[in-house]
């Protein structure tokens, strides 16, 4: 038996390249398996979402995969819901106010430019 000093705790359903093959093993040091198990950023599972489009989006493989684990594995994901204007929240403060909210979505003021008038 070979012994490791890491645990890959990564589960099959974040699996990129699809099911029967084999998957990329991340390796996650302890202070990111705290992370991942207690949540210390009260994210809610809509900012677990946002996180995972953000990361993935930055092509950085390994922070997206841990909050892929974490969504798959956290007990401690904070409760979802939306502000009283309808936005997100995706995460909240220890005592349950939101921290993090989707952002307004801008609405599109169109100006039309006037043109110069011409002095003779």
């Amino acid at each position: 038996m070979v012994e490791t000093d890491y645990v890959d705790i990564t589960p099959a359903s974040i699996d990129p390249l699809g099911p029967g093959n084999k998957k990329p093993m991340y390796v996650f040091q302890e202070t990111e398996w705290r992370q991942i198990r207690e949540n210390p950023g009260q994210l809610t599972r809509e900012g677990l979402q946002k996180k995972i489009e953000l990361w993935t989006n930055s092509n950085n493989k390994h922070v997206a995969a841990k909050y892929r684990t974490m969504l798959a594995q956290c007990e401690k994901v904070a409760v979802s819901g939306k502000t009283t204007d309808g936005r997100v929240i995706y995460s909240r403060s220890k005592t349950g106010t939101p921290n993090w909210v989707e952002e307004d979505k801008p609405t599109l003021n169109v100006h039309h430019e006037q043109k110069p008038i011409k002095k003779n």
